[in-house]
């Protein structure tokens, strides 16, 4: 009796964590959407706050200077400012984001934004090892080539409109 009592605890209990586990699945696949709409031409809208915005735009205006800088070094022949400028871009700016806009940003940025914005900071830290290993002008120009085609394919799928007048922010 004891033991049968046992089992339906345990059954019970299994039960119960494969029901908060597919709440959980399902509250964020469902629920927790990343807020979109499409625009005029034909682009996927980003629905963010004034905020999150200027962040966005801030950090595409950094990766644009930053390959300006690592095409005039490149230019130059100086393969280790090279490193230096691309590092700037890598990953290690992904992990200054402040705590309270990156956890807007995740609830808000479709993962396909947000897995492209990742491989090319992760490519970005990717030509500054090349760089700095190979010190080879013309692969840093390929490499180069490739990251632009992401930022290409972004602004192909995306736009950041500004919040429409009567949008609260968030």
């Amino acid at each position: 009796m004891i033991a049968l009592l046992k089992r339906r605890w345990q059954l019970l209990l299994i039960v119960a964590l494969g029901l908060a586990l597919a709440g959980t699945v399902l509250f964020f696949t469902v629920f927790q959407r990343a807020p979109q709409a499409p625009s005029q031409d034909g682009r996927l809208r980003l629905m963010l706050d004034h905020a999150e915005r200027d962040y966005v735009l801030g950090e595409m205006r950094h990766l644009l200077m930053a390959v300006q800088a690592i095409v005039d070094a490149t230019a130059a022949g100086d393969m280790a400012r090279v490193a230096v400028e691309a590092r700037k871009v890598g990953m290690a700016e992904v992990k200054n984001i402040p705590p309270a806009i990156r956890t807007r940003l995740i609830g808000k940025l479709p993962a396909e934004f947000r897995k492209l914005g990742f491989a090319t900071h992760e490519a970005f830290d990717a030509l500054a090892l090349d760089a700095e290993s190979l010190g080879d002008r013309e692969h840093t120009l390929q490499q180069l080539a490739a990251l632009m085609q992401r930022c290409i394919a972004c602004h192909a799928a995306y736009t950041v409109l500004p919040p429409a007048a009567a949008e609260p922010d968030r």
